[in-house]
């Protein structure tokens, strides 16, 4: 009889952690059929032709591709690292990991919610470095740094990012290049609408220079508890 009950107990505790797992697949699949119609409006918005939304909307469903191949290998208890993050956007870029620096802590958990839109921003940013800007020119550079720290305000930990291209050859002031537009829309609007991030954008002399900072995973602070040890 007991041997029965403890069956019966695992058997249904089996079927509600099923139950929660397809909620969550069911929930997950609405918000990247939504993501996928988001990119598809935008991008042919931005496209010349078909030829160019094709490679376009190709190239973003890449992205969210490695995206969602990082999240699937989680667990419940894991995060995807922002180093992680940044490291698979910069070596699909055909060698650009190689020739960019990048300087900050390891181990940073990023929130499972805030990864996807933030892996689109750096795609975006990536994409542009190498058509137009410093991962497409020769003598162009491009650093990446960012550091963890708490909010003076309510103490809770944030994650900044500076992305800085310099040494590039940028176009004649009044030309506006065919790169500028959608991914800046996503780094100035969306991040701090669907992030709660505060954000920059500017075209310097010589490259472009975008910050991000945002909220983290209250468990990434260990990671400079850590180090600190």
């Amino acid at each position: 009889m007991i041997g029965a009950m403890v069956e019966t107990t695992q058997r249904r505790e089996w079927e509600e952690r099923q139950q929660v797992l397809i909620a969550e697949l069911q929930h997950r699949t609405r918000n990247l059929m939504g993501v996928v119609r988001s990119i598809a409006d935008k991008t042919v918005r931005a496209s010349a032709d078909l030829a160019d939304f094709r490679s376009r909307y190709r190239d973003r469903l890449d992205a969210l591709a490695r995206v969602q191949g990082l999240l699937s290998r989680l667990n419940e208890h894991d995060r995807v690292t922002f180093d992680e993050l940044i490291q698979t956007e910069l070596a699909a870029m055909d060698g650009g990991i190689s020739r960019a620096t990048l300087d900050g802590p390891s181990g940073i958990r990023l929130r499972s919610s805030t990864v996807q839109t933030l892996a689109m921003a750096l795609h975006e940013l990536a994409t542009n470095a190498v058509k137009y800007g410093a991962l497409g020119q020769p003598q162009g550079q491009l650093v990446v740094s960012w550091a963890f720290e708490r909010s003076s305000v309510d103490n809770k930990p944030w994650l900044h990012i500076d992305w800085r291209e310099s040494g590039v050859k940028m176009p004649t002031p009044g030309v506006r290049t065919a790169g500028t537009g959608q991914g800046r829309e996503l780094i100035e609007r969306a991040l701090p609408y669907q992030l709660n991030a505060k954000t920059t954008y500017t075209l310097g002399p010589d490259g472009v220079h975008c910050t991000i900072a945002m909220p983290v995973s209250e468990t990434a602070m260990e990671v400079e508890e850590n180090a600190s040890a």
